[in-house]
């Protein structure tokens, strides 16, 4: 493992605390993602970069997406290549991890990828060859999907979206049942948004 590249982060607050962070860290929006037939309602995620000036950064070093609860969803660590990856991945299955998602490219930031959760459950990235930008680069928008979210490798899993049964999947029930009565951005249209991602 050569560094952590990401965090990812799940808020109920989107729009407020996207702009907090452009804000009073100086990041910079690389990537928008909407619900498909919500484009006008604004987006629902960002891939936010390092302003380095004419300096290439890191498509993004930390990536915000709407949800019904604010929540940490998964950290990223680059590494040197694709074999490294791959060694990464049987080293994690030998101590009790479970892929999650991967091997694949992703389309936004376009960095080779591999999902794993460790025995606790928590989710982690390996990645490599990712994009790199300067602050000239205009942020792009796209649908969010699930087959959206690679240009190749495997279909992404229902662990990866939140969809497998169990106990993570019962909280996020009732997240969304206490999301849907609070005063935040997740309401009932982002919910038919979310679950179109799911079945796309």
């Amino acid at each position: 493992m050569q560094r952590l590249g990401h965090v990812v982060l799940q808020t109920t607050k989107y729009l407020e605390t996207l702009n907090w962070y452009l804000e009073h860290l100086g990041l910079i929006v690389s990537d928008f993602l909407y619900y498909p037939g919500q484009r006008a309602r604004g987006p629902i995620m960002s891939f936010i970069r390092c302003d380095r000036g004419a300096t290439p950064t890191d498509h993004h070093t930390l990536a915000m997406v709407l949800g019904p609860a604010n929540r940490y969803v998964h950290s990223a660590y680059q590494v040197a290549d694709l074999d490294s990856l791959a060694a990464g991945g049987e080293y994690l299955l030998d101590r009790g991890y479970r892929r999650s998602w991967g091997i694949g490219r992703h389309i936004q930031g376009s960095q080779i990828f591999d999902y794993w959760r460790d025995p606790d459950g928590f989710m982690v990235e390996h990645f490599s060859d990712g994009d790199l930008f300067d602050n000239t680069l205009e942020a792009g928008w796209a649908p969010m999907t699930a087959s959206g979210l690679a240009q190749w490798g495997p279909p992404a899993t229902k662990d990866f979206l939140g969809l497998s049964p169990g106990r993570d999947s019962l909280q996020e029930l009732r997240a969304i049942a206490l999301a849907l009565r609070a005063d935040n951005e997740f309401d009932l249209h982002r919910l038919r948004g979310l679950l179109k991602v799911a079945s796309s």
